[in-house]
């Protein structure tokens, strides 16, 4: 019988093009799967333009399906996480059209920014794994600073010129503050957000997570 996963990507480029060159490494792997890239359009976004180059027409065993979002007052203030959660009826129902009897669902693999996908895999009594697109290296930093941050050693944000280095347990040297990416410098690092999101939402307790898209590893 064949086994079938779902994939759920974060509709941005970077995200979507890392988890199609997962999909296509684990096809690679075992010719019994097939993989199916749920997308969720970004509000008033059209997103067909580099979704459609991603995938060909002679990669019969991965195939992609643009769930129609659920309707958002154009005038409401955007939550990103309501958002996503409101997405979750419009998945169930996509998912359920995906099953035949020549099938079997194996589980999801969701991105770190839709994790409350992770209800929707529980519904169907498989388990989820998450994705981080981003590297290893760049998850271990994004970890160790939050890690500083709840134990209240520093706040990166807040950190004065006097302090010109790091100490990171990633890596093997200590890697300048001044070259750490604006997004960890900033009040509000939407990758800490979305890991603590996801660590709510018992990834550390389920399947585990694919680091990377490119160069993956199993947790």
């Amino acid at each position: 019988m064949k086994l079938e996963l779902v994939f759920i990507p974060a509709a941005e480029i970077g995200h979507l093009r890392s988890t199609v060159e997962l999909a296509k490494q684990l096809l690679n792997e075992d010719d019994r799967l097939s993989i199916t890239v749920l997308i969720i359009p970004r509000p008033s976004s059209d997103d067909s333009d580099h979704v459609t180059p991603l995938f060909t027409p002679s990669q019969e065993r991965l195939r992609h399906l643009t769930v129609s979002a659920a309707d958002h007052p154009p005038d409401a203030p955007l939550d990103p996480q309501t958002y996503m959660d409101n997405q979750k009826p419009k998945v169930r129902d996509a998912v359920s059209g995906l099953l035949d009897p020549t099938r079997r669902l194996a589980g999801f693999v969701v991105d770190m920014f839709c994790t409350s996908m992770m209800e929707v895999a529980d519904e169907f009594g498989v388990p989820t794994y998450m994705m981080y697109t981003s590297n290893a290296a760049f998850l271990g930093i994004t970890l160790h600073l939050q890690l500083m941050f709840d134990e209240e050693r520093y706040d990166v944000s807040e950190l004065d010129d006097s302090v010109n280095e790091l100490d990171f347990p990633c890596l093997t040297r200590p890697y300048p503050v001044k070259c750490l990416p604006s997004l960890f410098t900033s009040k509000q690092c939407g990758d800490v957000a979305a890991l603590r999101g996801a660590e709510d939402k018992r990834v550390r307790d389920g399947g585990g997570a694919w680091i990377g898209g490119g160069d993956t590893e199993v947790l």
